[in-house]
């Protein structure tokens, strides 16, 4: 009976092996990351089906750790499928965002900024947004040259307000075709300035995406994210 329970198990001596293959999975990319992992729980769990088998009655095997590293590799098999799921659904993403923004390719908007193209006889659907109520205000636009064409008192409450401008002068004649410039300043109740923020008319003419992977629509020469658009229309015919 001595001589029977004396000889150690052979597969005990692949353990080491099996911790290695556990801690060391393929880092060159997640499907190369997948099928190293598939290949090493496979293994795994077979050396340690084998050791189960093969283990001395009465000297048996510390459990603890395989069933350590058997959750290991679960946990980490699990990790590798929902970083895989969440890079298809960022994929999906980017490409519906970019179709949405190739729709708008063409189409008129009214978006933040403050250059736009106007006079000429022509109306401008201008806007501009109030975080919170001001004590004072006015709008202002300007020719290229600085000299101004246009302006007006703003209205105080919060939020956004939209104006026209008919593309005349302040003495009522019609002001040139060309690029001006919308201005909104206002105060609150102590002097304060506000921040405002100006919504100009324009086309879209061409997309590209920024550094950090914003979708910018380019808008009277003007690269405007397609978060800052608040209309969309298609030119009159």
């Amino acid at each position: 009976m001595t001589s029977a329970v004396s000889n150690t198990p052979t597969p005990a001596a692949t353990t080491p092996a099996a911790s290695s293959s556990a801690s060391t999975p393929s880092s060159t990319g997640t499907g190369t990351d997948a099928a190293a992992l598939d290949q090493n729980f496979n293994q795994f769990l077979s050396m340690l089906t084998t050791q189960l088998q093969n283990q001395d009655p009465l000297n048996p095997m510390d459990t603890a750790q395989f069933t350590q590293q058997l959750v290991m590799f679960s946990q980490v098999e699990q990790q590798l499928k929902t970083n895989s799921t969440l890079s298809s659904l960022l994929s999906m993403q980017s490409v519906n965002t970019t179709a949405l923004g190739v729709s708008f390719i063409g189409k008129d908007v009214q978006a933040a900024g403050s250059t736009f193209t106007g006079g000429g006889g022509s109306t401008s659907a201008l806007a501009y947004s109030l975080p919170t109520t001001a004590a004072k205000g006015t709008i202002a636009i300007t020719d290229a040259n600085g000299n101004v064409v246009f302006n007006q008192p703003i209205n105080l409450a919060t939020g956004t307000h939209d104006f026209s401008w008919n593309g005349t002068n302040l003495d009522g004649t019609a002001a040139p075709a060309g690029t001006y410039t919308l201005t909104v300043s206002a105060l609150d109740a102590s002097g304060n300035a506000i921040n405002t923020t100006g919504f100009v008319p324009g086309r879209v003419t061409s997309l590209e995406t920024a550094d950090d992977g914003t979708l910018m629509l380019n808008v009277n020469n003007n690269l405007v994210p397609m978060t800052d658009v608040r209309e969309v229309s298609s030119p009159a015919s």
